[in-house]
């Protein structure tokens, strides 16, 4: 029983990815969180590194147009997508723990409407269609240089993916806003300085904090 997505071309692919991060990060933070993303206050891995993910996973479909190549054909699967999903699951509530534990962020913005997607919905949802597609697309025949290229696109995605998550570890952002779902809205300012994340927010002159939609 096949779990892969056939059919889809590069455009399709680079797509359903970009719905999901951070496609659907920014429509949670506009609706909900009532916030414009702007890329020079959020984490890099996020507005840069997740857009070269979907262009990885969007040039795996590319490379791939008949399927997934043999040699990693139980990436087609039912129990290989099972088995990926619940481990980027049990990875994402890890971290979420961890995050806590750490003060990293407090529970208001550990259960904001941006964070729970993160957890629940890009890691296993994102995860498994990125990483199964780039390997794809890693593994298909090599029939010419637009597939040599390809494969560059993919390996040079995740490589920059990576540098920006370890610069964004030694260089934190706000991130999540403290959110109220009693009131549906991000806690109303001034935000204590309780957490990692919320020092950083703190130290942002009040002319350059977050701004919401009102």
């Amino acid at each position: 029983m096949t779990a892969w997505p056939l059919g889809l071309d590069w455009l399709s692919g680079f797509l359903l990815a970009f719905a999901i991060t951070p496609g659907g990060h920014f429509a949670l933070a506009l609706v909900l969180e009532r916030r414009i993303i702007r890329p020079r206050e959020e984490f890099t891995a996020l507005v840069y590194g997740d857009p070269l993910l979907c262009l990885a996973c969007g040039t795996g479909f590319a490379l791939t147009p008949d399927g997934i190549p043999a040699p990693v054909a139980f990436l087609g699967t039912l129990p290989a997508v099972l088995v990926s999903v619940a481990v980027w699951l049990g990875f994402g509530a890890w971290q979420w723990v961890d995050e806590l534990r750490r003060g990293y962020y407090t529970v208001a913005q550990a259960f904001s409407p941006t964070k729970v997607w993160h957890q629940l919905v890009v890691y296993p949802g994102f995860g498994t269609l990125a990483g199964f597609a780039g390997t794809a697309g890693l593994a298909a025949p090599v029939t010419g240089v637009g597939a040599v290229l390809g494969k560059v696109v993919i390996g040079a995605g995740l490589l920059a993916w990576v540098a920006m998550n370890v610069y964004d570890r030694v260089h934190p952002r706000l991130g999540h806003p403290p959110y109220d779902w009693r009131h549906l809205r991000p806690a109303p300012h001034p935000w204590p300085p309780a957490s990692t994340t919320l020092r950083t927010a703190c130290e942002v002159s009040p002319t350059d904090r977050p701004r919401d939609t009102g």
